[in-house]
């Protein structure tokens, strides 16, 4: 029942309407890139239902010999249904199978139908069934989507066992994570933010370099690919091994089956295991996901913390030697070779103990420039540039919030905790302006044509950065509490404390004539 095959279950928004499809039609209408959005797809679901058709897709066409994608429906309906030739009632790609001892999509049969018992923990509702942590209801509420469609149930089914964590005892997390609480975030480059154009090249960039991956990490040409399909009782030594697996396995991390009842209103039943599926604790992530950046001083992948990808962090991730890029993050040859603007997509899902800590994306228009410097180990000139970049804004920074600080203690050097934690708001409207400019400025930088101009640009964006300063510093004064005959001394003396340290040896002096 409900055969991802050939049942039309999955949303799609086109370009000209709303359609139902079934998953083939998914592939033809991407590839075609009509596709504007899936409208039952949670935020935080979109990396794991477009890491699941770029691994499915560049999988069913590399088993097929087939190096560029097919377009139409029926052409995607073989090659997917060729890769599960032992079930020929296609049971693997049906949300709903009746027989334990037979696979259903994404759910792993057992060896028997005595084991049906352990699937006692029930989920009536697909976002039961979802990652997010919404016990408490202070957020999101759980249980809430009591009217959900198919797609509903697929969308929580396909990120549930693609990205799922540690949630207590006997629910293990997915390999591809640095520990149970980390993050599965996807870091890769697309000619457009257009679903369709992303998977077609996530899926042709998959197909060109797998071999990368099968050099770099101890898997199989033509090992396991559909974890589902195999047989799992949840009991001590089944866990599969890296060796056993394909490079672009698409893995399970859950014991769950589904029913639906004579309504066709679906549940689903969750059971425990005794250990995580796949034996790969001690490579902490680092088992060559396409998407992920790999921190080189564990080797562990990355587990982005509470705040996002801030410019900070991604002058880190991209352009420090501490890191190395996923495969997806690399341009391809024709990417190197086009002067074409393509945009950086990341994205993640950041998960505490017992808590969600927030989902984060962020798009970047990436120049030709800097688009070369992605994918190597390190780049010096463009990692010292943008390093200098970030200390210098650090410094004015701390310049603005010790002249605020000075506003707030009526202009003496008296600063007790509380005027710092009111300068601090003020500090952080200035780190916004810089992280919304930062990486356009660094590009300007780059694609300056001699030493002279690239000076010159940097002083621009760093005097930018200044003049905002200067402007929170005045908001700021017009904003604080302070007496009405005292302003304007008080207004003075920060000011001026302003304007002397930012000329100062230990501000920004460089950026800064007799008459600036």
């Amino acid at each position: 029942m409900f055969n991802l095959l050939e049942d039309k279950l999955i949303g799609v928004k086109t370009d000209s309407c709303l359609i139902q499809s079934s998953l083939p039609d998914v592939y033809e209408l991407m590839m075609k890139d009509e596709v504007l959005a899936f409208p039952s797809l949670r935020p935080h679901q979109r990396h794991a239902w477009h890491a699941f058709l770029a691994q499915l897709g560049a999988s069913a066409l590399f088993r097929a010999g087939k190096l560029d994608v097919p377009m139409p429906s029926a052409c995607w309906r073989s090659l997917i249904g060729n890769l599960t030739p032992d079930f020929p009632n296609n049971e693997p790609w049906h949300l709903v199978v009746n027989e334990m001892t037979r696979p259903a999509f994404m759910q792993p049969p057992a060896s028997s139908e005595n084991k049906r018992s352990a699937y006692k923990n029930l989920c009536n509702t697909p976002d039961e069934l979802d990652i997010l942590v919404t016990a408490k209801n202070h957020d999101l509420k759980s249980a809430s989507a009591i009217g959900g469609f198919t797609d509903d149930w697929l969308f929580s089914l396909v990120t549930l066992q693609t990205t799922g964590g540690f949630s207590g005892s006997g629910h293990f997390g997915i390999a591809r994570m640095n520990g149970g609480f980390g993050s599965r975030p996807s870091f890769s480059i697309t000619p457009s933010e257009r679903p369709g154009a992303h998977l077609q090249r996530d899926i042709l960039a998959l197909l060109e370099r797998r071999s990368e991956i099968l050099q770099e990490h101890a898997m199989q040409d033509g090992g396991l690919l559909l974890l589902w399909c195999l047989p799992w009782d949840g009991t001590k030594g089944e866990a599969l091994t890296l060796p056993d697996l394909d490079p672009y396995f698409i893995e399970i991390c859950r014991r769950v089956r589904m029913k639906a009842d004579a309504d066709g209103k679906l549940t689903c039943g969750k059971a425990t295991s005794k250990e995580a599926r796949i034996n790969a604790k001690n490579f902490n992530g680092n088992i060559g996901d396409p998407w992920t950046p790999v921190d080189q001083r564990g080797p562990k992948s990355l587990t982005l913390g509470a705040g996002g990808f801030h410019y900070r962090r991604l002058v880190d991730y991209l352009f420090s030697e501490n890191w190395t890029h996923p495969i997806l993050l690399r341009p391809r040859q024709l990417e190197n070779c086009s002067s074409s603007i393509v945009w950086l997509l990341a994205k993640a899902m950041v998960r505490g103990q017992g808590k969600t800590e927030g989902y984060y994306e962020r798009a970047l228009p990436v120049r030709h420039r800097i688009k070369g410097a992605l994918g190597r180990p390190s780049n010096q000139e463009l990692g010292d540039i943008a390093t200098m970049h970030v200390k210098e804004i650090a410094t004015i920074q701390g310049i603005l919030r010790y002249a605020v600080s000075v506003f707030a203690a009526g202009g003496r050097d008296a600063i007790r905790d509380e005027h710092r934690f009111r300068a601090r708001s003020w500090s952080d409207k200035l780190d916004q302006f810089v992280d919304s400019h930062f990486f356009e400025r660094l590009q300007d930088v780059l694609e300056a044509e001699s030493t002279d101009q690239r000076r010159q640009v940097r002083k621009r964006w760093m005097l930018e950065v200044v003049d905002m300063a200067r402007e929170l510093l005045r908001q700021a004064s017009d904003a604080l509490p302070c007496p009405v005959v005292q302003r304007y001394r008080i207004r003075a003396a920060a000011e001026s404390l302003f304007e002397g340290r930012i000329r100062g040896p230990k501000g920004v002096p460089e950026y800064f004539t007799d008459t600036e």
